[in-house]
């Protein structure tokens, strides 16, 4: 459970660039036109996280354009516990990607995870075909884990489903759903969305465009399988700005073990480095 909650909330804020306004088919289906630059000159933003409102763990995300005129956008982050808590149980985790923009599409995700003595390092590649996603588990001392699904509309890596949720159009009228494939299993999200309100971040306040988010615990996998459904759901609220760049605000999840907040405490540019 910890390795989802990790893969979700790590992308679900993981895609703070400028995106394009989706639209609603006639159908249901969210559909998202195409945009023109997708990242700006690239950004960095800065998240604190807080376990039942203590301090636990703060994250950085860098922003930048991808390399094909427009039409990715490149993402990486890292997320690390605050000193006093590496007393117990020390964390360093970071990701990169790229997500295709028009319309948003998976093309990379690799996870990096090192928890204690732990490390394990798991990836989503679009297969040269463009039919399949490929995931790939490491441990060391432990066989590599592989596994594929179709690549098909609806289905995201965490990433490319971070950014379409931060598309998603201000009318949607009825709960969306959308597959994850996390590298080794797929799981099943479910979008509603509960009005607009206002958020306080970074001395200011915020319109903010407020997500309830449901993922049952149990992969489509088992489903498909015949497995009997789970009643194990992790659930979750999202708030992105309404502005033009649609920025991760706030995420908060119910856990075993208490509320967990992720919350938007800088921004900045990114360190440019010359010769």
């Amino acid at each position: 459970m910890r390795f989802r909650l990790t893969v979700m909330m790590v992308a679900l804020l993981a895609s703070a660039s400028a995106v394009p306004r989706a639209a609603i088919a006639p159908d249901g289906a969210v559909a998202v036109a195409p945009a023109g630059a997708a990242a700006g000159a690239g950004q960095r933003f800065l998240y604190s996280a807080t376990w039942n409102a203590i301090p636990v763990a703060r994250g950085e995300l860098t922003i930048e354009p991808g390399a094909d005129g427009g039409e990715d956008v490149r993402l990486a982050g890292r997320a690390e516990t605050m000193p006093i808590l590496d007393l117990l149980w020390r964390m360093r985790d970071g990701f990169e990607a790229t997500v295709d923009t028009a319309p948003p599409t998976p093309r990379r995700f690799v996870l990096r995870q090192h928890e204690n003595s732990r490390r394990r390092e798991t990836s989503v590649v679009r297969a040269d075909d463009d039919h399949r996603l490929l995931g790939k588990k490491q441990r060391p001392g432990k066989e590599t884990v592989n596994a594929s699904a179709d690549l098909r509309a609806g289905l995201h890596d965490p990433a490319s489903i971070s950014y379409l949720l931060r598309s998603l159009p201000p009318e949607l009228a009825t709960p969306q759903t959308f597959d994850v494939f996390t590298g080794t299993k797929t799981f099943r999200l479910t979008v509603r969305w509960l009005g607009d309100e206002t958020i306080g971040a970074l001395g200011r306040s915020w319109h903010a465009r407020h997500l309830a988010l449901s993922l049952p615990l149990a992969p489509v996998e088992d489903a498909t399988a015949g497995a009997a459904p789970s009643s194990d759901v992790q659930t979750g609220d999202l708030w992105v700005s309404t502005d033009d760049e649609h920025v991760p605000l706030r995420l908060s999840g119910r856990t075993y073990w208490g509320w967990v907040t992720i919350q938007l405490v800088g921004r900045r540019a990114p360190t440019v480095t010359t010769g």
